[in-house]
């Protein structure tokens, strides 16, 4: 599944919706039983919620849940929609390690409960408290289904992080690098490969605004966009896919390498520059993504 270049919010109870969200072509889809369902539907939107999971199942799509905070509903949601296609929770306000390991004990018991494997359901704690977002590398830490972190990569709109972190978000975005960067090297030093950036404070139908929040959170290593409106994935799974530039330039750098290998050397000169082993791995992962998404190499069909 991973990685994952687009994960789209739909509410949970939007039964329509789900139906319908094929044609946008999103790699994932996070099913939202917290901010997005108003307070007297949520217990009635579980059953609707486990019902989209069915349906994103029978279209391919990878479902997540965000499910309410731990203490105030959320065990009882997870109960409640576990089925088969339910690929991971998102955890909002994840606080501490005590939350996530509770998570990783119910999901174990809904698995042997639906008959999926052990362990296929994954975590994604989302860092909303202060006491979170110091913590992260901890929270992805405390359990192997941790392979993912959500991080906020902002506009101008204030929302829980930039509350609990007191900054006050503007365009340019410089009070938020250090966050950013942390949650990243947070997400990756716990053991959690894949951190998605949520993009959030841009006008829905600003899609430059989309493009640049995309393209700077790519810069700080975020594998993935988590999106609030549909427009916004065919931008995410752009900016998050290999250009066919980049596809020639790694590929190039790996047949530059097996031709250095053939004669002994570790080491060559490559459009201009040295290489070693040391660029290899980051050439084969761009190519495995471009095979994946289908991105051709430059000049090639």
């Amino acid at each position: 599944m991973w990685p994952l270049r687009s994960m789209l919010f739909i509410p949970a109870h939007k039964t329509d919706w789900v139906h319908r969200v094929d044609r946008f072509g999103p790699d994932s889809v996070v099913l939202d039983l917290e901010d997005a369902v108003p307070h007297h539907l949520k217990v009635a939107a579980r059953p609707q919620c486990r019902e989209a999971i069915s349906v994103l199942k029978g279209k391919g799509i990878p479902a997540f849940v965000r499910i309410n905070n731990w203490d105030e509903g959320g065990r009882d949601d997870v109960l409640a929609v576990a089925a088969a296609g339910f690929s991971g929770v998102m955890l909002p306000k994840a606080r501490d390690v005590g939350q996530i390991r509770e998570l990783d004990n119910v999901l174990a018991y809904v698995e042997g409960r639906e008959g999926l494997p052990l362990g296929s359901i994954a975590i994604m704690p989302l860092p909303e408290t202060a006491e979170g977002l110091a913590d992260a590398r901890h929270l992805v830490a405390a359990s192997r289904r941790c392979v993912t972190l959500a991080g906020i990569v902002g506009g101008v709109v204030e929302g829980d992080v930039a509350r609990a972190m007191g900054f006050r978000p503007t365009v340019e975005g410089m009070e938020q690098l250090y966050l950013a960067s942390k949650m990243v090297l947070d997400a990756r030093a716990g053991g959690a490969g894949w951190p998605m950036a949520s993009l959030i404070g841009t006008a829905l139908d600003d899609l430059d605004a989309v493009r640049r929040l995309a393209t700077r959170a790519k810069s700080f290593g975020f594998s993935g966009a988590i999106l609030i409106h549909p427009t916004h994935v065919a931008v995410a799974n752009e900016v998050f896919a290999p250009t066919p530039e980049e596809v020639d330039y790694y590929a190039g750098l790996v047949e530059a390498m097996e031709a250095a290998e053939a004669k002994g050397d570790a080491a060559v000169r490559y459009r201009g520059i040295m290489v070693d082993y040391a660029m290899l791995p980051r050439a084969h992962d761009v190519l495995r993504e471009a095979k994946r998404f289908g991105v051709p190499r430059a000049g090639r069909s």
